[in-house]
């Protein structure tokens, strides 16, 4: 089968590991015919710097990686309105049975019209990364999103889908409420883990690996969090909570950039009781979590969410509207409190009360929370259009 994906709303690099990279390769590793459709750029955030050619070349697992020039010159306005060239003729050469379009909110896509005529039994979804905190943060992005986008693109969009996939619920909300789509239309797909890196045969190896680098003890309680650390992620809270507890056998373990901001705050939270470790490769971020005892993520959302509970590890995240689908089988408690105080008590109710301890590391290692790995995920696609 040929499955074309259609990555342009945002540059897209090889190194990466997000939705846009894991859900081709996993289609491609089902033995599916798999062509990327992007842009030249190649760095996520940069419009202006690095890119790659304009034309076709091949990934590792024998993707076919399209590039397409973009039709404005102005990084400023690509990084708002992503344009490219020829879209239209490159889907149309290549005759998908599958078109999966990565986002909802382009110019680009009123071509889908003509190619959804020419290919009459095209199966075609979107998927959608938007929500009320990310994609509504000023006058501007309101405006394209409530206005320009619901009016002039999302009907076109409707007539021809299959299916549009929010990858959280919060995200299935917006697609109704921002874009007026039909939900009966709406459908969640869960980002998750890429199952091939992990290693998860490996994990208790990987465990002990990880606890002798970082001169952990076997019987130390390892609490771990991180990711692209600013305030909003509230780990610097964090790492106050576990400082106060004032027992050396609770470690916090904090991976990631740190961001200028927060350096001073953290810099006051130095003792043996934080381990800093500074920026790691995604794939080496499932040893780090199966090395932890409980891994918390105090603050706002990120795909690192779903890579933790696709570990298969005791998580504790914070209680958001919109992201509760993290607690699968009371796999994870979801917190209501943002302080020091609430997140000192419960490591410290956590650490006293084995039996607690003891269920919720059972219920964490459910094969329920199997439909975050990315084969699973990329499976789905298929059962939901009937092409599986």
């Amino acid at each position: 089968m040929k499955i074309v994906h259609i990555c342009i709303s945002a540059p897209w690099g090889e190194k990466y590991a997000y939705q846009e990279n894991l859900l081709p390769h996993y289609h491609r590793l089902m033995g599916h015919d798999v062509t990327i459709i992007a842009p030249v750029f190649t760095t996520i955030g940069n419009y202006s710097d690095k890119k790659d050619p304009v034309g076709e070349s091949f990934l590792n697992d024998g993707s076919k990686l399209i590039r397409l020039a973009p039709q404005v010159i102005n990084s400023v306005l690509l990084a708002h309105v992503p344009l490219v060239k020829g879209l239209q003729s490159a889907i149309t050469a290549e005759k998908p049975d599958l078109l999966f379009v990565h986002d909802v909110a382009c110019f680009n896509y009123r071509c889908l019209t003509a190619v959804k005529k020419l290919f009459p039994n095209l199966k075609i979804v979107f998927d959608n990364h938007g929500d009320f905190i990310n994609s509504l943060h000023s006058p501007i992005t309101k405006f394209l999103h409530k206005i320009i986008y619901r009016i002039t693109i999302i009907p076109r969009l409707i007539k021809i889908s299959d299916i549009f996939y929010g990858v959280t619920p919060s995200r299935c909300v917006f697609l109704n409420k921002v874009y007026g789509i039909p939900n009966d239309k709406i459908s969640l797909l869960v980002m998750g883990a890429d199952d091939e890196k992990m290693n998860i045969e490996q994990r208790e190896e990987q465990r002990c690996s990880v606890r002798k680098r970082y001169n952990i003890s076997p019987d130390d309680f390892l609490v771990v969090s991180g990711g692209k650390i600013d305030k909003l992620k509230n780990i610097h809270v964090l790492a106050h909570a576990v400082n106060s507890l004032n027992l050396s056998n609770v470690k916090l373990l904090v991976f990631g950039k740190i961001n200028e901001e927060m350096r001073p705050f953290f810099d006051a939270e130095k003792s043996s009781n934080i381990i800093e470790i500074g920026w790691v490769n995604s794939d080496k971020v499932y040893e780090l979590f199966f090395a932890a005892d409980l891994v918390i993520f105090p603050g706002l959302h990120s795909v690192l969410w779903e890579q933790a509970v696709a570990s298969k590890v005791p998580c504790a995240f914070s209680k958001l509207e919109g992201f509760e689908h993290v607690q699968v089988n009371n796999n994870c408690i979801l917190m209501e409190g943002k302080d020091s105080n609430y997140y000192a008590n419960l490591i410290k109710k956590l650490t006293h009360n084995k039996e607690a301890y003891s269920q919720l590391k059972a219920n964490a290692a459910s094969s329920q929370l199997d439909k975050f790995y990315y084969s699973n995920i990329a499976q789905q696609v298929l059962k939901d259009v009937g092409l599986a």
